[in-house]
């Protein structure tokens, strides 16, 4: 391929970066030198839950020997001269001329990122026509949303013509560029890459962790598998890999490597990180293991014909699962969408005849994907929407391990309603206390993040209840679970994840992960202060003067009690290791209720394993 040459000092020169006004005016401006110049390095993108190296991506260094600062000046200027297609395709060359040099390179994809204002032009890397009608199926364009696409591209047409090259197709920095969700819908990519302001302190800000699990349900269902930048804690790698990411890129994992003799096809870091993590595998990998069928899967690369013969078997399916030449799916083709063929006069004819094409790529339509690993309840959510009439392909470890169908996805729907139905507090509808012990459990087992884990329950309860009657005690629990109901849904989050439960009469439980301790515990006894004065409309006007009321107490003897109020104890757990149990918990509660309802403030804040109460 010939790069362009230019004089810097004639008509045409692009205009020098801001801050090099230093260089000499009459610099000649070699495009094919710049190029030349540079080197890339490698950065992995790993499976989350297996470690794997699904791809690499080829970021460009060595800058400081060319006249720009960075890929956006030199992109920059490069489409000011008119050479930006041409520049962009001699990067690409030589980008995959080093890619070769890693270990195990056919194994992974390359991501090679793409300037958006190339979309839909014909300079464009990878549509020239001296390819050869080549198909390059280990190769996934970035589009960057740095620049917009030109506002009279088909995104959608300009697309398709890369996807009949074999390439794949990934939105880069989504989120904080030009198109976002229009993209997104107009590209249909296979990946999205979720940009590092969406990461960064992921663990810690519930927000950010809502819009991310908003965006993997709505990839997920749209088959689309989702990347995370920039991860750097190992907060953030917990988090977002139980959100559902698929994959993850960032300087925890592995930094940018010109050396490639030193890139691994697997990731040790993540490995570590799984192995030490006492959930896995979890609950959602025992049911799903039990119910997905795992049909035989078709390589894309397969004959029609073989699809012909892999519905005319003794298997009842009515869905082929096609996977790339790394198992990794692609969609399914249903034997309903064949009748077209099989059932018209030449159709048959049609679907052998090799000069018509015989890959099955123009057969294949794209269905949710969802690890193996993933919640239950978030498979549920996110899949029980018309998007999974054809089911589920569940990958594991990023490779196909089979198909959830819409019947087992019902079953799945109805075991979960039935459990909630079970487990719930027929009074307030809060969970009760199997899902309370496994709020528990999945907190200390979880030491990425700190939680606040609080006990509560009303004082002088049944004097109250035996005075006023079961009625009034009903509205009080009911008033309290409302306040607690508010707070779980961020009223009182600190920033953090909350769940609130009911464990039965007027005890209650609130579960803080992440977020700020401080706001957490004032948050809480804001709550206390704020149930004290709701209380207050649960008695006549001459109880409410004289502050309290006379009542048996458990011995039978007649006193004054006080107006009905909450205390509650709290326990807090600071992040990393430190090997404690729910019965230590439970322990720590039962030996400072008292504490709490001495308290002023009706508080006891406990912290794990030092137990002297605050």
């Amino acid at each position: 391929m010939t790069l362009l040459s230019m004089d810097a000092a004639k008509d045409g020169r692009p205009a020098l970066p801001s801050g090099r006004a230093d260089l000499p005016s009459r610099l000649r401006f070699d495009w094919p030198t710049a190029v030349a110049a540079l080197v890339y390095a490698f950065q992995p993108i790993v499976q989350l839950r297996s470690g794997r190296c699904h791809g690499y991506e080829a970021l460009l260094r060595g800058f400081d020997r060319t006249p720009f600062a960075d890929a956006g000046e030199l992109l920059d200027a490069a489409e000011a001269a008119g050479a930006l297609g041409t520049v962009e395709s001699a990067l690409h060359a030589k980008a995959v001329a080093a890619y070769r040099g890693l270990a195990g390179w056919a194994e992974a994809k390359l991501f090679l990122n793409l300037d958006a204002r190339l979309v839909g032009r014909p300079d464009s890397p990878w549509l020239s026509p001296d390819s050869g009608g080549r198909r390059h199926t280990g190769i996934a364009l970035e589009i960057s949303e740095r620049c917009p696409t030109a506002p009279d591209v088909s995104v959608e047409s300009a697309v398709d013509l890369y996807r009949r090259s074999g390439l794949g197709i990934a939105i880069d920095d989504f989120g904080v560029g030009f198109a976002g969700l229009r993209l997104l819908y107009e590209a249909r990519p296979d990946y999205v890459k979720l940009d590092r302001y969406f990461i960064a302190g992921i663990d810690r800000d519930a927000r950010k962790r809502a819009l991310v699990a908003a965006v993997v349900g709505h990839a997920h269902a749209l088959g689309i598998q989702i990347v995370a930048e920039g991860i750097e804690t190992t907060g953030e790698f917990y988090t977002c890999r139980d959100l559902g990411c698929d994959f993850a890129q960032g300087f925890l994992l592995a930094h940018p490597r010109t050396d490639i003799t030193g890139v691994t096809p697997r990731c040790a870091v993540v490995e570590e990180l799984n192995r030490k993590d006492r959930r896995q595998p979890g609950e959602a990998h025992r049911r799903l293991s039990e119910v997905i069928e795992r049909l035989p899967p078709l390589r894309v690369d397969s004959r029609k014909t073989d699809l012909l013969d892999y519905f005319k078997g003794d298997s009842s399916a009515t869905i082929a699962p096609i996977v790339d030449e790394h198992d990794r799916p692609l969609g399914l083709i249903r034997e309903r969408d064949l009748k077209r063929f099989v059932y018209s006069r030449f159709g048959g004819e049609l679907l052998r005849n090799r000069g018509l094409g015989d890959r099955l790529d123009d057969l294949v339509v794209t269905i949710p994907v969802c690890d193996i690993s993933t919640p239950l309840d978030r498979v549920i959510e996110a899949f029980s929407t018309e998007a999974a009439d054809d089911g589920i392909v569940i990958v594991e470890g990023g490779a196909y391990a089979g198909v959830l169908s819409s019947g087992a996805l019902l079953r799945l729907v109805h075991e979960r309603n039935l459990a909630m139905a079970t487990d719930q507090n027929p009074l307030t509808r809060l969970p009760g206390n199997a899902a309370i012990v496994r709020r528990i459990e999945g907190a200390l087992a979880d030491p990425a993040r700190g939680h606040v884990l609080a006990y509560l329950d009303f004082d002088n309860f049944k004097p109250f209840n035996d005075s006023f009657g079961f009625r009034q005690g009903d509205r009080a629990i009911l008033m309290f679970s409302e306040r607690l109901k508010a707070w779980a849904a961020g009223a009182g989050a600190g920033a953090g994840e909350c769940f609130a439960g009911h464990i039965g009469g007027d005890d209650f439980f609130l579960g803080v992960s992440g977020g700020d301790e401080d706001e957490a515990l004032a948050r809480l006894a804001e709550l206390v202060a704020q149930f004290r004065s709701d209380a207050e409309s649960l008695y006549d006007a001459a109880t409410r003067e004289a502050g309290g009321f006379l009542a048996k107490d458990r011995y039978g003897a007649v006193r004054s009690f006080p107006l009905l109020s909450a205390s509650g104890v709290v326990v807090v757990v600071a992040p990393g290791p430190h090997g404690l149990t729910p019965d230590a918990v439970n322990a720590a509660i039962a030996d400072n209720k008292a504490h709490a309802k001495g308290a002023a403030d009706k508080l006891c804040v406990i912290r794990l394993p030092e137990t002297a109460p605050r």
